[in-house]
């Protein structure tokens, strides 16, 4: 490791730590903060990380003089330390001294080994983070290493606010490429170390969370949250005690920082640290997306059309009473593109309260924008790697809530449906067009995926009479796969007027099923649509003889 103090000094500091460790064995004992980061002046204080065996004390301040200058002493037990290395016991308030910059002054090799086990255990508490909030997205982001130092800071500066200024100090222009690069030697070795366990996978500089670990998360009891279970009460009782005392050094740095910031609020502080979405990426055909951009429409179009083009940009509203659906018309390269931009809102009050009676014991919608948002781009890129007809998702602005995706040519598969029930005669055509959207969903579902949403009115119908699904904003991993086969087939059969006989929705339920098993659906999973669990959440708009028709198909195509 680099040495930054001069061994006069560092002889010195080691003879004051033998004094207040008397009869205590000295386990390890480092520099850190702006003598090591390189943010001190002349009277800036030498700080100091004291490990001791057996320190029943648990945690002391200690400030001492040498030439002219202050030498502030944190002595620990070694046991505590470790505790709070191991489980963030202490809200890492003494491990946090080996995850920024330090400089061991005893025992190089105890300290190292501890600096990759605490950023080992927050790479896992942040991937376990990313897994819980976004259950779907977690399986395709792309996360630079970077990310997980970030992350840590910024969830410690908004803990403790006044430790900004020492985390702003060390990552100056001047100084923040030296840093950053002595705090990731760390952050690098526990990703290997977890790469080597199948934990994540790491690869042309991006890290990913492996099925494994997803499944591991996923499994676990529940847990209080990080921020929450971090400081126990016996640990805050600790920390207050020293609390006082280890202000004045955050106090240097707040200091240290103001000379060249005179204009910058207290509250804005943590605005003035590095953005951790920056490293969160999300592969599209234009290039890896972070998690922070805020792309806005016309932003879209100026990155898509090479420059000095005149833009000519048509948004036209496609409806939607839940989302805002746009067509985006613009010219590239003498020729229209067309581009469907959704926009995804909170789903609050009375537009939302309608949806949720509807289906009240039998299917949970997604009413948040970035939960839907997250599943519409995870599962569109999940389904096309596997080769499944979902349009291009060409752009995603995560703060905007902005998808952009290709406009899809074709006819709404209702168009379909309607005219076999129009037909007088058998609507050969039309009834294979169904019999391929089952083999489709079935083909979903082999895959792992409900789409949740699975009305015709999300299916288009292309000119070489490929159906794709335009609408994965409620679609999931492991979902609910007997919703989506009750849900085609009874709003289909809400097309039927009710004097009307129910043969044609007959004919719509057998050809979805028998394309369905064909591709491999499981006849449970057909049969169960049958349930009165089902029946009931569409006979509300779907005549009772049809539904009563279409019921008794699923039970006996479905083997029972």
């Amino acid at each position: 490791m680099t040495q930054f103090l001069s061994e006069g000094l560092k002889e010195n500091v080691l003879s004051i730590c033998k004094r207040i460790a008397g009869f205590h064995k000295i386990v390890a004992a480092c520099f850190y903060g702006p003598r090591v980061c390189g943010c001190a002046d002349e009277k800036s204080d030498i700080d100091v990380l004291l490990l001791l065996s057996g320190y029943r004390t648990g945690l002391k301040c200690y400030s001492k003089p040498l030439n002219g200058v202050n030498v502030f002493i944190l002595a620990a037990d070694q046991r505590i330390f470790e505790r709070d290395v191991e489980q963030g016991w202490l809200g890492e308030f003494v491990a946090e001294k080996v995850t920024v910059p330090y400089e061991p002054l005893i025992n190089e090799k105890y300290l190292w080994r501890r600096e990759v086990k605490v950023k080992r255990r927050i790479i896992w508490e942040l991937c376990e983070n990313i897994v819980l909030g976004s259950p779907e997205l977690c399986h395709e982001l792309l996360i630079k290493p970077e990310y997980f130092m970030y992350e840590s800071m910024m969830r410690r500066a908004r803990l403790f606010p006044p430790i900004t200024y020492s985390f702003l100090n060390m990552l100056r222009r001047d100084l923040k490429r030296k840093n950053v690069e002595l705090m990731m030697n760390g952050y690098l070795k526990a990703i290997n170390e977890l790469v080597e366990e199948n934990q994540i996978t790491f690869s042309n500089g991006h890290v990913r969370i492996t099925q494994k670990l997803i499944n591991t998360i996923r499994n676990q009891k529940p847990r209080f949250p990080v921020f929450l279970r971090s400081i126990q009460r016996t640990a805050f009782l600790h920390v207050l005690s020293v609390l006082p005392k280890m202000m004045a050094p955050l106090m240097q740095d707040q200091q240290t920082f103001m000379k060249s910031h005179q204009q910058v609020e207290a509250e804005e502080l943590v605005l003035h640290l590095e953005e951790p979405e920056k490293y969160l990426l999300m592969p599209t055909p234009l290039g890896l997306v972070p998690l922070s951009d805020k792309t806005t429409i016309e932003d879209f179009v100026r990155k898509t059309v090479p420059s000095g083009t005149t833009l000519d940009i048509k948004i036209e509203q496609m409806g939607g009473v839940l989302n805002s659906v746009y067509l985006l018309r613009f010219r590239k390269n003498h020729e229209e593109q067309k581009v469907v931009v959704k926009k995804f809102k909170d789903w609050l009050g009375f537009k939302w309260f309608p949806l949720s009676l509807w289906t009240l014991g039998t299917k949970t919608f997604a009413v948040s924008g970035r939960t839907r948002l997250e599943r519409e781009y995870a599962i569109n890129h999940f389904l096309q790697g596997h080769g499944f007809p979902v349009p291009k998702v060409l752009h995603i602005s995560h703060q905007e809530r902005l998808i952009f995706e290709d406009f899809i040519e074709g006819e709404n598969m209702v168009k379909v449906i309607k005219r076999i029930i129009s037909s007088k005669e058998k609507a050969t055509d039309e009834a294979a067009l169904v019999r391929g959207v089952g083999r489709k969903i079935a083909e979903a579902h082999r895959l792992g995926v409900a789409f949740g949403d699975c009305k015709p009115e999300n299916i288009i119908v292309a000119k070489d009479e490929k159906t794709y699904y335009v609408d994965l904003e409620q679609a999931t991993r492991d979902g609910n796969q007997v919703w989506d086969v009750a849900e085609f087939l009874y709003y289909s059969g809400h097309y039927v007027f009710p004097i009307f006989p129910s043969d044609s929705a007959e004919l719509i339920a057998k050809e979805f099923i028998k394309g369905y098993l064909e591709a491999g659906g499981k006849k449970e999973t057909v049969k169960r649509a049958a349930s009165a669990r089902y029946t009931k959440v569409f006979s509300v708009f779907t005549p009772p003889h049809v539904v009563l028709a279409i019921s008794n198909i699923c039970k006996k195509m479905g083997g029972g």
